[in-house]
């Protein structure tokens, strides 16, 4: 290789310092290729229309004279090794592809984060990006680095992407594979399953997620405690009639009037809307001025309406005071007793004080947001999207600890 090489200029735009290279070590190569194999394409003669081992030789040989030490150098190598990859033998079993692989490897390994996003910035839209550099940089610990991977890197298979999502990421990794362009039935579910409300929420504004019912469901249920979801789920496309009522049992009038104005609901769905808006608002008219909260619960508990609808009118307008008389009552609870659990911020025992009431899972978990106000990181989850998550022998154990 000439030492006149403008090697310098070429990977960072500057003239090259005038100061000695430092040697390279004879057992090992800074890109953690064999130095023979180097030693191959360094040696290589410039050519007008190089070859892509020419060209390879080229970078990495204008990289070692710029200096290994510098991130800028090694940021740029990144991003012409890249430029390279479309033009390597498809078949990956040459010695050309081999360098260029390990070098991309070597990169994903680099200490400066700078290094790493330039590799990741640069290799995200290449549709022949090797498969180990980008799954080793879609779980980068660096948002810099992952994210332009996770959202945008088409080599990403759903496996790989299930296996990033099974590791429990952050919020900004879940939200970058829901903003892909196209979401897999698996991937969605795994995201909704996650159980990150802001997650859910972008995948639920993304028209290319192809959601799947059972998901779709899980969200409607966990936007009971998540209201910014409820108005995503109205809006989305597709979204099963029986779900729609199911949202608009709690939801406020604004949400309401986006689920009856959507046109592809037929009349039947409509008029199911409308007559839980016209429950909802006879809840209030029909209440004496004179009526306590809990009067009107023991007087709806005598002619049997005291159920789960009446429950659900009441959290809706956010009347607590008659929930706690209607759980009381239902369960067989003292008072005293009800009021602690709902003041207690523990979500065993609301679950299990509504367990005691005859009311479903999907209640509990409504009564755990709106009544008892426990925050929705803290909230115990259905299991399987409608069934209790404990035995009754652990619930019974924790109304006792309250004195039930």
């Amino acid at each position: 290789m000439r030492p006149n090489n403008p090697g310098y200029r070429a990977v960072t735009g500057k003239p090259h310092p005038a100061r000695p290279r430092a040697p390279t070590p004879p057992d090992a190569s800074p890109d953690g290729v064999a130095p023979e194999l180097l030693d191959y394409l360094f040696d290589a003669p410039e050519e007008p229309h190089p070859t892509p081992a020419r060209a390879l030789g080229a970078v990495l040989a204008q990289s070692r004279l710029s200096g290994w030490g510098d991130e800028a150098v090694r940021a740029a190598l990144a991003r012409q090794l890249c430029r390279l990859l479309p033009d390597l033998p498809p078949d990956g079993h040459d010695a050309v592809t081999t360098v260029a692989l390990r070098a991309l490897e070597q990169l994903t390994r680099d200490h400066v984060t700078f290094v790493r996003a330039a590799l990741a910035t640069a290799i995200k839209d290449i549709a022949c990006a090797p498969p180990p550099v980008v799954q080793r940089l879609a779980r980068d610990v660096e948002r810099s680095v992952a994210e332009p991977i996770l959202h945008c890197c088409a080599t990403l298979t759903d496996t790989d992407l299930l296996a990033v999502i099974a590791s429990q990421p952050t919020t900004w990794a879940l939200s970058a594979i829901a903003r892909r362009r196209t979401v897999s039935a698996p991937v969605s579910s795994a995201i909704v399953e996650a159980g990150d409300a802001e997650a859910t929420g972008v995948l639920l504004d993304n028209t290319g997620a192809i959601i799947p019912e059972p998901a779709l469901e899980r969200a409607v249920d966990d936007s009971a405690r998540h209201r910014a979801l409820q108005a995503k789920l109205a809006q989305r496309p597709a979204l099963p009639p029986r779900l729609a009522l199911r949202l608009a049992e709690f939801v406020d009038r604004s949400v309401v009037a986006v689920l009856r104005s959507r046109p592809d609901f037929d009349d039947g769905t409509i008029a199911e809307i409308a007559a839980t808006v016209r429950r909802r608002v006879e809840w209030i008219e029909r209440r004496a001025s004179d009526e306590t909260p809990e009067r009107r619960a023991v007087r709806l508990h005598r002619i049997g309406a005291l159920d789960e609808t009446a429950i659900g009118d009441a959290l809706s307008w956010n009347e607590v005071a008659f929930v706690r008389a209607a759980l009381a009552l239902r369960a067989g609870a003292p008072g005293p007793a009800t009021d602690l659990i709902l003041r207690s911020g523990n979500p065993r025992a609301v679950t299990a004080l509504v367990w005691r009431a005859g009311f479903s899972m999907r209640c509990a978990m409504q009564v755990q947001a709106r009544a008892a106000g426990i925050p929705p990181h803290a909230m115990l989850n259905a299991r399987q999207g409608m069934d209790f998550p404990l035995p009754p022998a652990e619930m019974a154990r924790q109304l006792e600890l309250y004195g039930v």
